[in-house]
């Protein structure tokens, strides 16, 4: 069987899977209790080995025959698997029969039972929520007097609204009823509260439990726990339309000093919602707003006090920025804002412990009592500046003594603490809402930006520094604040963060700053950094900081090259990226003059050149700008002798490639060294390392060349004769070829990059255009005259100045990895291997078999479009055509044939059976489609066989599987 899709090495049968459902049926059927649990705990994982949407509604049927008529132990073990399976509880087509079989056991004498009768409902909500039998059972349960019952009753309604919120105005007047009730367990009452929270959809009923919050808070026998949920279900429902009172915002503050952390952290939460602005100019707000004023200092004083260990990070941010709505509110510009003073010393604090000038012992009070003593602004002005992270020695020293502040995440409490401090001090900044604290907010950011550009952070910390990078970047372009940004993003080009300079260098060259201080800074900074590492003589001496800045100008460099308006894409490269390509080449040319893998040329390449987290991205920006030159300048220079063997080869086929791309000695050249280094992808391929992405671009690019040249060859050859009008044949049979040999490049490595993809683009227009040319004088196959060839010979050679496209390749950062893409794994029934796919049919019949398969899709990849159907195209072959999936050539004519499949009617079936006879027997494909339900999807095939001059025959199977966004075109 020839499949274009990507098997996955585990065999899928159907068969196998509904033997394994009936022995656990028959072992569940036991009468040793053992036996039976183990076989229900067996459920799970066969419906995630084998996620057949038959399978899995039989499977859960006869689960709810055996719930219906087993003991309570074993009724509890089949909740479980409900709970453990319920992401395949959509595919039940059955939904009322198994729910006929719980609600059995629902209304039984047994409550232990029903409770967990009522459990099954619960883990099964997102197929039970909607049907009112089974919304009524749950109601009628709340009328029992067994705790456990109504514990199960409470838990499964709370389910149960999370997929029917409608369900919430059956159940309200018992869910209010009983959430009242101070005789009902704590645990019990805060989840029917928390189940209140589906109420913020409905203004009328938003309305009354406001009430019924105020009311719950303020009851004297609410303990805190009960308290925690009222809070954390009435900051839902605060809207527009409900928002907080004057008085509850008061009395909510009181609770913000509790010593329970759950208990403030809840007030703060709910205190975050309102809105202070809205009450000003109530009577006696006034003194109200101050006393929550007071509480919410109190708070952030408290915490400043504690050791930077017992900080709470969580209620320090909660407290200034409700202190901040409310001086912003007010507008009162008499002094400066305490929220701000509290927010700016923290932030200076922070820093300080980060950078080891302020001990670990020193509390933020201390710091500021300190600072007020000697003087000294809170700022940071005078102590706390950041040296500049420029170029010199010194740094280079101060890094490296600063690489034990290594990590970020929460092991790393002076980063963490830095990074939240400084994003706070935005925020408050933002609410007052005036210039000046803006200014003060934007320099806490450059200096945050400085301190850890200076450090070196383990790659754990990426997220969450990009994220801070980002954001304070556009908070900084947003108010315009260019000066201090151009200074601060210049320092940080020699930061040894490798997250700072992917983000430093992304940001700059993202297009935003067109127009900006920083736009012309930094490029006068770049410029001048690869000029100076261009002509230099002496790059043992470069200081580290120095060399980092060096490459970081050059990835923009190049960056700017594909994105400039008048760069790399259109009219050629931009300044920038030829002054960076060609200080590549002089570099290089000065690591080759040394004796291969002798110590100064490892020290040379040590002390100049790229770093290790920056060779790749300089190379795929080459690679995106089409300088190949520099390309094979880089790899050559690239001490290889201390790397792994499949580094090497890698390295060596990039070179190979690269050089076949710079061939100057006509076509002869070019194939050499393209055959050379697919030889190289091909020992890859021997070291299991995946690169048949790779494989196929170079193929395709190899085809492209080979391609062009002969139609050339043939536009320049003088008088026609009969064998032009075979090379003609060939040359337009082989263009088609190309077209669909991009096309499926294109569709199979669906999340390859732009750059790559445009590429692809221009081959098949260019294929499309020759095609078009040479065939607008009839069929090239059949009617073919000396005329019709030099009318093919005018045409192409007219176009051939218009298909440059093509022939300069630019690939982009998927070619240098391997870009995931869905597979499809398919089975057969009957089953048909690769190994023996050969089937005998009878003349004038039809061939049945059922296609069914499961799609992978990358979980950290985005496709370009949700696949929402599959199309699979079948066919008969006289000859087997098993392929190698790394034959480029073969696999595109598997999928010409299949996107040529059409849906079959008996009107067209004898058009073309027998056309050809034993030439090319039957290939033409059956197009059938079907809808993906979920991952899994399942095709019935009816093939018909031709009208053969034997009886019967041997015939080859054929199956190609396609995505489809909804389309029955759409290959």
């Amino acid at each position: 069987m020839s499949v274009l899709s990507q098997f996955s090495p585990e065999a899928m049968s159907a068969d196998w899977a509904f033997k394994q459902m009936f022995n656990l049926e028959s072992e569940c059927r036991t009468q040793i209790p053992a036996t039976q649990v183990h076989a229900v705990g067996q459920f799970p994982k066969l419906f995630d080995q084998f996620p057949f949407p038959t399978l899995v509604n039989s499977a859960f049927l006869k689960l709810g025959d055996l719930f219906r008529s087993s003991s309570n132990t074993l009724r509890y073990h089949i909740a479980q698997v409900f709970q453990t399976s319920q992401h395949h509880l959509p595919q039940i087509t059955h939904t009322e029969e198994l729910l006929k079989r719980v609600l059995v056991v629902l209304y039984s004498n047994d409550p232990v039972a029903r409770a967990l009768a009522l459990r099954l409902l619960g883990n099964g909500s997102v197929v039970f929520a909607k049907y009112p039998e089974a919304q009524h059972g749950v109601l009628l349960r709340f009328q029992s007097a067994h705790p456990l019952e109504i514990a199960a009753a409470v838990q499964t309604t709370e389910r149960m609204l999370k997929y029917s919120p409608e369900f919430l105005s059956v159940v309200w007047e018992t869910v209010i009823a009983k959430a009242s009730d101070t005789q009902m367990l704590d645990t019990t009452r805060t989840q029917l509260i928390h189940s209140l929270r589906h109420a913020a959809s409905n203004l009328q009923l938003c309305t009354v439990l406001y009430d019924h919050c105020r009311t719950w808070m303020s009851h004297p026998e609410s303990t805190s726990l009960v308290q925690n949920a009222t809070m954390a279900t009435w900051k839902t429902i605060i809207q527009k339309h409900n928002e907080l009172r004057l008085e509850d915002a008061e009395f909510v503050s009181c609770l913000v000093q509790s010593q329970l952390s759950s208990t403030c952290h809840a007030a703060l939460a709910l205190l975050d919602r309102w809105v202070p602005k809205s009450h000003i100019s109530e009577m006696g707000a006034d003194e109200i707003i101050d006393s929550i004023r007071d509480r919410l200092i109190s708070l952030v004083r408290q915490q400043f006090r504690n050791s930077p260990s017992d900080i709470d990070m969580y209620r320090v941010r909660l407290a200034l920025t409700v202190l901040a709505k409310i001086e912003g509110s007010l507008g009162d510009s008499s002094g400066v804002p305490e929220s701000w003073e509290l927010a700016e010393a923290f932030c200076s604090w922070c820093l300080g412990v980060y950078r080891g000038s302020v001990p670990n012992s020193q509390n933020v009070l201390e710091f500021i009592q300190r600072s007020m003593a000697s003087g000294d602004c809170l700022d940071g002005e005078s102590k706390m500046d950041i040296p500049n992270s420029g170029c010199s020695a010194e740094t280079d020293h101060l890094l490296a003594g600063n690489r034990r502040l290594a990590g970020m995440d929460r092991s790393n409490p002076e980063y963490y603490r830095l990074i939240s401090s400084t994003l706070l001090a935005m925020r408050v900044s933002a609410l007052l809402d005036q210039q000046n604290y803006t200014k003060a907010a934007t320099k806490n950011v450059m200096r945050t930006w400085n301190a850890i550009s200076q450090t070196f952070l383990s790659l754990n910390s990426g997220h969450f520094t990009k994220r801070f990078l980002r954001t304070s970047w556009s908070w900084c372009m947003r108010i315009n604040k260019d000066c201090p940004i151009s200074g601060t993003i210049r320092d940080m080009l020699g930061s040894p963060n490798e997250c700072i300079t992917h983000c430093i260098a992304s940001i700059a060259a993202s297009g935003k700053l067109s127009g900006s201080n920083v736009d012309t800074q930094l490029v006068t900074t770049c410029a001048r950094n690869i000029s100076d590492f261009g002509s230099a003589t002496n790059d043992i001496e470069t200081p580290a900081s120095e060399q980092r800045s060096t490459w970081t100008s050059i990835i923009i460099a190049l960056t700017w090259g594909l994105c400039s308006e008048n760069g790399a894409v259109q009219n050629g490269l931009s300044d920038n990226a030829k002054l960076a390509a060609d200080a590549i080449i002089s570099w290089s040319s000065r690591i080759c003059s040394q004796a291969e893998g002798s110590e100064p040329q490892l020290a040379l390449y040590a002390a100049s050149g790229p770093p290790a987290h920056l060779w790749q991205r300089v190379l795929s920006l080459l690679a995106a700008n089409g300088i190949w030159s520099a390309v094979s300048s880089l790899c050559r220079a690239t001490p290889v002798s201390r790397l792994s063997n499949q580094l090497q080869t890698w390295i060596s086929f990039v070179r190979l490639f690269a050089d076949s791309e710079c061939a100057t000695n006509g076509p002869e050249e070019y194939l050499r060294l393209a055959d050379s280094s697919l030889a190289q992808l091909g020992n890859l391929e021997m070291q299991k390392v995946a690169r048949i992405y790779q494989l196929f671009v170079v193929q395709l690019r190899r085809e492209v060349t080979d391609l062009l040249n002969g139609w050339r060859r043939f536009c320049l050859a003088g008088s026609l004769h009969p064998s032009s009008i075979v090379s003609a044949r060939s040359l337009i049979s082989r263009t088609l070829e190309l077209e669909h040999q991009a096309r499926l490049v294109a569709h199979r490595f669906m999340t390859i990059d732009c750059t790559t993809r445009n590429w692809l683009c221009n081959v098949q227009t260019m294929s499309a255009s020759i095609s078009a040319a040479a065939s607008k004088n009839g069929d090239y196959q059949t009617h073919l005259s000396l005329q019709h060839v030099a009318d093919i010979k005018s045409s192409v050679s007219a176009l051939m100045q218009d298909v440059t496209g093509a022939a300069v390749i630019r690939l982009g950062s998927s070619f240098f990895s391997m870009p995931p893409t869905p597979e499809i794994s398919i089975e057969t029934n009957p089953d048909m291997d690769a190994a023996e796919s050969t089937v005998t049919v009878f003349s004038g019949t039809q061939f049945h078999l059922v296609v069914e398969g499961f799609l992978h899709i990358p979980t950290k990849h985005r496709l370009p479009a949700a696949p929402a159907r599959v199309l699979v195209a079948a066919w008969l072959s006289r000859q087997p055509r098993r392929s190698s999936d790394q034959d480029l050539h073969m696999c595109a004519r598997y999928a010409a044939t299949a996107q040529r499949a059409s849906r079959f009617t008996p009107n067209e079936a004898a058009e073309d059976v027998l056309e050809h006879s034993e030439k090319l027997l039957w290939e033409k494909g059956i197009l059938f489609d079907t809808k993906l339900d979920g991952s899994y999807f399942e095709c019935p095939c009816v093939i018909p066989t031709p009208s053969l001059q034997q009886i019967f025959g041997h015939y080859d199977t054929n199956i190609a599987v396609h995505l489809s966004s909804g389309h029955i075109n759409n290959f």
